[in-house]
């Protein structure tokens, strides 16, 4: 069910890969990236370590969009998992936004996609505790204030 969701993302022209991240940073899901696991695993660290940093001062944050690898990377965060898709084309992004909001939904809503979901969370504070936070991230914690 999930993998069909993120599909929906994927079809968008320009979209050229999705990942469904749990709140502590596991992949659950990935589709068409040509990037290897470490660096998807990166991407999402750091992604992460951002909206935990920025949601322990109590302000959430629900959007992140980046520029790394050549992509437009769009990071779209619920309160379980976060969706990143890495886009090639700015051209995609407003239909973007609005889809992945529509997925965002349609798995909160899913009972058995939550479940599995579930089965990769646990505390978000801990991305934070791996490692510490580097001076690009402070300064784009900063930007966010």
């Amino acid at each position: 069910m999930i993998n069909r969701w993120l599909k929906e993302i994927t079809d968008i022209a320009g979209v050229e890969g999705v990942l469904l991240v749990s709140d502590n940073g596991h992949i659950i899901e990935k589709i068409g990236t040509q990037l290897d696991q470490g660096t998807l695993e990166q991407i999402a660290r750091r992604i992460l370590r951002i909206i935990t940093a920025h949601n322990l001062d109590e302000k959430s944050v629900k959007e992140i969009e980046l520029i790394c690898y050549n992509y437009r990377i769009l990071a779209m965060s619920a309160k379980t998992f976060t969706i990143i898709t890495f886009c090639g084309s700015i051209r995609a992004l407003s239909l973007l936004r609005i889809t992945v909001n529509v997925v965002v939904g349609h798995l909160i809503e899913d009972k058995k996609s939550m479940k599995q979901i579930g089965k990769y969370t646990g505390q978000p504070e801990i991305v934070l505790e791996k490692e510490y936070l580097d001076q690009l991230e402070i300064k784009l914690i900063s930007k966010l204030q």
